[in-house]
C-alpha cells in the first residue's frame, strides 16, 4: 500500500501541469454542484418558513352561492355559513381547528393620542391555532372572550408601534369607531411574508368575532372561515370532507365550486416544491454533465499517460508485476487526480455558499434564499466523484493490463 501510493504521488508530480488543466472540469462541476445544492436547500427551507407564516396547514373557505340543477342563476341562493356550521367542521376527524375569519376591513383606531387605519378581523380562540399567531405579550384570545362578546382586542406587531411606539400596550384601551376596547395581547411580529391573504398579519388586530357581529356586520353570516387539516398530506381529503359536510346542511353538491370556494395553502407549498424539484434536476443534471466531461478528460489523459509508459509497465510485467499490481496503480492514481481536483471544488462550492450567506445576510428580498450546505450533501458529491473516478480509470487500467511485456520490450 506504502508502495501504491509512493507511485501514485510521483506519477502525480510528474505530470502534474497536464493533470492540473484536465481537471479543471471536475473542479467546477463539484463546485457546481456542491453550490447549486446548497442553493436549493436554501429555497426549500426558506419557502416553507415564509408559506408557514401564513398558518402551517391553513385551508380558507369562502361562500358564495347555490344553483341548482337546470335553472341556473334564477335559483341561485346565498349560501350564508354561521357560528355552528364551524363547529361542525371542527368536529371532523380530518380537522385539527376551525374558527370564523371574519373581516371587518380597515377601521379608525384611536390609541394614546394617535388616530390610524388598522385592518380588523373578528376571530375565535382558535384563530391564532390556524393563523399561526404566537404571542409576545399579555394573551390571545379566549374562548371566555367570544362567548361573552368582551370588548378586547389583540394587535399585530406592527400595528401596536403604530399606535402605541415602543410604549407598553397590553392593558391601554383604544377606541374602534370612538367605541374602546382593551388590549389584552399582542402577537410575536412574522416579519415581512411572501404570500399575502389580505393585509400583512403583523397590521391587523383580532376581536372576539362575537363582539364584531353585534358591533359592527349585525348579522350572524360569516364571510369566511379558516380551519387547519390534521396533517398536510391529508389537506385535500379534508376540504372534500368539509365541502361535503357544508353540502350537505346548506343543500348544495360537493362539486358546486361557485357555493363553497376555497384556498388550501397546501397547493401553493405542493407547487414550490414541484417548481424547486424540477429545478434541483435540472441542475444536478447539469452539473454531473460538467462532471463527466471532466472524467472524460481524465481518462483521456490516463490513456495518454499509458501510451507513454508502455515500455516500463512491459519490463515490469517481464520481471514479475501482476496484472492486479497494474490495474490497482492506474485506478488509484486516476481516482487521486479525481479526488484532489474534487476536493478543491467542493471549497470553492463552500466558499461561494459562504461569500452568499453573508450577503444575503441582512437582505430583505423575500425572493432570495441564502443558501444552505448540509453535510449529507457533501456525502453526495464525493460519492459521485468517486464514482466519477473509478469510471474514469477502467479503460486506461484495462490497457495497462493488456500490454504484452514482449513487444513493448521490442518496440522500444
Amino acid at each position: 500500500m506504502i508502495d501504491l501510493v509512493l507511485t501514485t504521488a510521483r506519477s502525480i508530480r510528474a505530470h502534474a501541469f497536464r493533470f492540473g488543466l484536465t481537471s479543471l472540469g471536475i473542479v467546477w462541476g463539484v463546485a457546481m454542484l456542491t453550490y447549486l445544492s446548497a442553493s436549493s436547500d436554501g429555497y426549500d427551507q426558506h419557502f416553507d418558513r415564509q408559506l408557514e407564516q401564513l398558518g402551517q396547514r391553513i385551508v380558507y373557505l369562502f361562500p358564495g352561492v347555490a344553483t341548482k340543477q337546470h335553472v341556473g342563476q334564477r335559483g341561485a341562493r346565498p349560501v350564508e355559513l354561521k357560528r355552528e356550521d364551524v363547529d361542525r367542521i371542527e368536529r371532523l376527524a380530518a380537522v385539527e381547528h376551525a374558527a370564523p375569519n371574519l373581516w371587518l376591513g380597515p377601521r379608525v383606531v384611536r390609541a394614546a393620542g394617535r388616530t390610524k387605519l388598522v385592518f380588523l378581523f373578528g376571530a375565535s380562540e382558535n384563530t391564532a391555532l390556524v393563523r399561526n399567531y404566537e404571542v409576545e405579550q399579555g394573551r390571545l384570545l379566549t374562548r371566555r372572550d367570544v362567548d361573552l362578546a368582551l370588548h378586547v382586542i389583540v394587535l399585530g406587531a406592527r400595528a401596536t408601534a403604530r399606535l402605541f411606539h415602543d410604549a407598553p400596550a397590553v392593558g391601554r384601551t383604544v377606541h374602534i369607531d370612538g367605541v374602546p376596547y382593551q388590549v389584552v395581547g399582542v402577537a410575536r411580529p412574522k416579519g415581512d411574508q411572501l404570500l399575502y391573504m389580505g393585509p400583512a398579519d403583523d397590521e391587523i388586530g383580532l376581536l372576539p368575532f362575537t363582539t364584531a357581529r353585534t358591533s359592527f356586520t349585525r348579522t350572524d353570516v360569516l364571510d369566511q372561515v379558516i380551519f387547519a387539516p390534521r396533517t398536510r398530506e391529508g389537506s385535500a381529503d379534508a376540504v372534500h370532507l368539509v365541502r361535503a359536510l357544508i353540502g350537505r346542511h346548506h343543500g348544495f353538491g360537493q362539486d358546486d365550486d361557485a357555493a363553497l370556494g376555497y384556498f388550501n395553502i397546501q397547493e401553493v407549498v405542493n407547487l414550490v416544491h414541484g417548481l424547486l424539484l424540477a429545478l434541483r434536476v435540472f441542475l444536478t443534471a447539469a452539473s454531473l454533465i460538467t462532471l463527466a466531461v471532466g472524467g472524460v478528460g481524465v481518462m483521456n489523459i490516463m490513456l495518454v499517460v499509458v501510451s507513454e509508459r508502455t515500455w516500463e509497465i512491459g519490463l515490469r510485467k517481464a520481471i514479475g508485476a501482476s496484472n492486479r499490481a497494474l490495474f490497482m496503480e492506474i485506478v488509484a492514481e486516476t481516482l487521486a487526480v479525481t479526488v484532489l481536483a474534487g476536493l478543491l471544488g467542493v471549497a470553492l462550492g463552500w466558499l461561494g455558499v459562504a461569500i452568499n450567506t453573508r450577503a444575503m445576510a441582512n437582505a430583505q428580498n423575500l425572493q432570495l434564499a441564502a443558501p444552505i450546505l448540509r453535510p449529507e450533501r457533501v456525502l453526495t458529491v464525493f460519492t459521485t466523484l468517486v464514482g466519477v473516478g473509478i469510471a474514469a480509470s477502467l479503460l486506461p487500467a484495462l490497457r495497462a493490463v493488456r500490454i504484452d511485456p514482449a513487444i513493448a520490450l521490442r518496440t522500444s
